[in-house]
């Protein structure tokens, strides 16, 4: 593997990558669920915060989707943290159960069980507490900030990377390089 290429897709995969994000997120978060809430005149629309202001990693997961995270910590956390009494194990249920369905939605579609998007979705358990770390003193609230947009634009992009190198070795490896090298010729 060429690490040079493999930067470059990275970043050229970057940025239409999180515009696309970010263009979906408005118009499901902000549009769609909006009006299905004036059709249905819920009151409480609150269905995400200043997730683009997080300090950290924790505040960003809290505040981008609060309709999940509210479920979470009422069916999830708060009792397995009454059973338990440990945060952290109450954490990590969550996570990997979060880290299960994005997983569920990426493999199903695709028609491929892969470990990517699960593993990336744990990966934040760790960030978590590295930034908590390395932010401890300081200015926190920018290097944070920095930290979730990092992980944002280059995690995603580096995920679909890894799916997608899985798919080319699969085809290369099921159907031969031949039809491989038919697509590649330039």
């Amino acid at each position: 593997m060429d690490l040079i290429k493999i930067q470059e897709r990275l970043l050229k995969l970057a940025i239409p990558n999180h515009l696309i994000w970010l263009v979906f997120f408005y118009l499901f978060f902000h549009c769609a669920l909006n009006v299905v809430g004036e059709i249905l005149k819920f009151a409480d629309r609150d269905f995400y915060s200043d997730w683009w202001n997080s300090p950290d990693i924790d505040t960003f997961w809290r505040t981008w989707n609060t309709p999940v995270h509210r479920w979470a910590v009422r069916h999830m956390y708060i009792p397995i943290l009454k059973s338990t009494g440990s945060k952290f194990k109450a954490s990590v249920v969550v996570f990997f159960t979060s880290a299960f369905f994005h997983e569920y939605l990426v493999s199903v579609p695709l028609r491929t069980f892969k470990i990517w998007a699960f593993l990336g979705m744990m990966s934040q358990l760790p960030l978590s507490f590295l930034c908590k770390l390395i932010l401890k003193n300081g200015d926190r609230t920018r290097w944070g900030n920095i930290i979730v947009w990092a992980s944002l634009i280059l995690g995603q992009p580096l995920c679909i990377m890894m799916y997608y190198h899985d798919y080319v070795i699969n085809v290369v490896t099921h159907y031969g390089p031949q039809l491989f090298e038919t697509f590649t010729v330039v």
